[in-house]
């Protein structure tokens, strides 16, 4: 099934948004495993959210 583009940016926005402010934080932070653990995390939320609406 393929997804709209503007639905994927509206669900990763979301899912952006409602990701943690300690982790939104580490995504700039100074030490790379820091932010490699922030993106997993936002990573790993997107594709949850990307999958519950498809």
């Amino acid at each position: 099934m393929n997804m709209h583009a503007d639905l994927a940016h509206a669900i990763v926005l979301a899912a952006l948004t409602k990701a943690p402010d300690g982790t939104k934080r580490k995504l700039v932070s100074s030490v790379r495993e820091r932010r490699q653990q922030a993106e997993d995390i936002i990573a790993a939320s997107i594709v949850v959210a990307l999958a519950q609406r498809s």
